[in-house]
């Protein structure tokens, strides 16, 4: 079967291989990829900075957002089932999170990740996994299931935000969101959904199309040009929600600020490292406590999230059929996956077909 692979630690090693094709196994779920989308992630793994294979293997499968259809049932799955995979697996000393089915909180850092790191991804004509870990999607969202993956991050972010809050009397009425990426919209939307005010905030000059997007679904769009991030709190009033998901190291301290009294921000996205950043540590220590200020950090997900990021797609397209589907703006064959992660400005999802 063909895959597209990179070699982990060397810049601009993508290639589309011909790689041994999976083997039935006792219990396994055999799956055909259907779709694979692309982030900031398998763009960085491409570029070298990070990425594991696993053991013995040349190379690494890339993929960790995926759309697939079941080939080979096992467990509660039948053949043709349409599926999704969760990326994070237990570490090997099996810590009491991953003993307890939250890999995603793993404790020793030694986890393992599709795509990523030790373990294939799912850009491959077919992968083989434990049902575990397999998600089913309902027919319906066929179109947008791809998204499934990404929203995830939303939905962690959402879920840990409201069970931390319970301890408090907490109504949160007024939501940012920081960036206008997958991730950021998906966000959006999901506190859409909850009857939250929403603002995006981003460098894209308003009157974009991304703009345009969020209109439609009941979201403002504001872009730093004309609104600075310190600026956000007059304009809208107390922030109950920030949610960080730029990938900029130099958003972190205006993030941090702009949170009110109670409220809550969480920092989604990994950032750059090794540059200076100055921040009056004081004055932003004394905000936190006399404001009662909660930050956080989110990555990876569960499989609860993978469930809950299926409803909240189902809610948005009973809500605004074709919404989502408005955030895949390219597809292209997984044998471009090379031209695939050259970005143009107004993309904001691209999405690998397998057939």
């Amino acid at each position: 079967m063909r895959a597209v692979t990179v070699t982990p630690g060397q810049r601009d090693s993508l290639r589309v291989l011909d790689i041994p094709d999976v083997q039935d196994s006792d219990g396994q779920v055999v799956v055909k990829v259907l779709q694979g989308g692309l982030c900031g992630t398998d763009a960085e793994i491409t570029s070298g900075l990070y990425g594991e294979a696993p053991p013995g293997s040349p190379y690494l499968v890339l993929g960790h957002e995926n759309l697939g259809v079941v080939e080979s049932p096992a467990g509660s799955f039948s053949a043709g089932d349409l599926v999704v995979s969760t990326v994070r697996r237990p570490c090997p000393e099996r810590c009491l999170p991953c003993r307890s089915g939250e890999n995603d909180m793993c404790l020793t850092g030694h986890y393992r990740e599709r795509g990523i790191q030790a373990l294939h991804g799912f850009m491959s004509e077919r992968y083989v996994e434990d049902p575990r870990y397999v998600v089913p999607v309902p027919s319906s969202l066929r179109a947008v299931a791809v998204l499934v993956e990404p929203m995830t991050v939303a939905q962690k972010a959402l879920e840990q935000t409201f069970r931390m809050q319970s301890r408090m009397s907490w109504a949160p009425r007024q939501a940012v969101v920081l960036g206008a990426g997958p991730v950021g919209i998906l966000a959006a939307a999901a506190m859409r959904i909850r009857g939250l005010d929403v603002t995006v905030v981003s460098r894209e000059p308003e009157g974009s199309a991304r703009e345009s997007l969020l209109r439609d679904a009941g979201i403002r769009y504001l872009s730093t040009t004309s609104a600075p991030i310190a600026d956000l709190p007059r304009q809208l009033g107390a922030i109950d929600i920030v949610l960080e998901a730029t990938g900029a190291a130099a958003v972190i301290a205006p993030a941090l600020n702009i949170v009110g009294r109670d409220g809550v921000c969480v920092l989604a996205s990994v950032t750059e490292a090794g540059r200076q950043w100055e921040i009056d540590l004081g004055a932003w220590n004394r905000q936190m406590v006399l404001g009662n200020r909660l930050v956080f950090g989110v990555v990876n997900a569960g499989r609860r999230h993978f469930e809950a990021a299926v409803r909240d797609l189902m809610a948005a397209e009973e809500r605004r059929p074709g919404w989502m589907g408005r955030l895949i703006t390219r597809r292209l064959p997984f044998t471009e996956a090379g031209r695939a992660l050259v970005r143009a400005p107004e993309d904001i999802k691209t999405v690998l077909d397998f057939g």
